[in-house]
């Protein structure tokens, strides 16, 4: 029997969410940049003195921490972990962080551990660097953020084809030039707007002006897509935070 400890590893990692375990620990999820998604055991301490500050675990946070890696499947514990990605307004604005717990939520039922993590890992973080420094036009952030996800979750909408009289069908993930017997595509009209916002970065996304209600048809219409194409997706709980906030 082999009863060689594991080796510390060091990881950087995002938090997608967090679980109470027991009285005196919690297990965090995490989306790493080196293994994917993980789960890991945190101290719940609160003393600041501790090597593993509760306060770090915030939805999107992200860290770096030191901790035994026995695999995927394997639960460890911390043993340290301090800010990786500092932000400025993140956490204490009061939109930013309802469009970060949202998205949080979002990424947790839809991060699977296989996939290359480190693409999608900066992919993340970079997006959410952007959100904290944006002063302003980022109403459609989280639209954009769903819609360019896709890509690294292979289900990227395939708009190749797209021309004027064309539809989007949901269910194949394509432009098809027929209207499809089914009722899960778009208009011609909105078809040429999906388009077009797949075709926007975050530097860009301001000069798309959505009405309210655009926004949560196309917000809306991304949940069904996702629901179409990611096993068990499930009911985003958090979507009805950004509703009133927006309303």
């Amino acid at each position: 029997m082999d009863f060689t400890l594991p080796m510390v590893e060091k990881f950087v990692g995002i938090v997608l969410r967090t679980i109470k375990y027991s009285d005196n620990l919690m297990i965090a999820d995490m989306y790493t940049q080196s293994h994917g998604r993980l789960s890991f055991l945190v101290p719940m301490s609160r003393s600041k003195r501790s090597k593993v500050r509760n306060v770090l675990f915030q939805p999107l946070s992200v860290i770096s921490f030191s901790a035994p890696f026995k695999g995927v499947s394997s639960l460890v514990r911390l043993s340290e972990a301090q800010p990786y990605l500092m932000y400025s307004t993140l956490p204490y604005d009061v939109v930013k962080s309802a469009i970060a717990l949202y998205l949080a939520e979002f990424l947790a039922a839809v991060l699977r551990e296989e996939g290359d993590s480190e693409s999608l890992f900066d992919y993340i973080c970079c997006s959410l660097e952007f959100l904290d420094k944006a002063e302003e036009g980022y109403s459609n952030f989280h639209i954009l953020f769903l819609l360019r996800l896709t890509r690294f979750l292979g289900i990227s909408p395939n708009v190749e084809e797209a021309c004027e009289g064309s539809y989007f069908d949901l269910m194949a993930g394509a432009i098809v030039h027929e209207q499809p017997l089914h009722g899960q595509f778009l208009s011609q009209a909105d078809t040429m707007l999906f388009v077009k916002l797949l075709q926007m970065d975050l530097s860009s996304m301001h000069s798309m002006q959505l009405s309210r209600n655009a926004r949560w048809e196309y917000l809306t219409l991304l949940h069904n897509y996702y629901r179409l194409h990611v096993p068990d997706f499930p009911e985003i709980k958090s979507i009805d935070v950004l509703r009133e906030l927006f309303s």
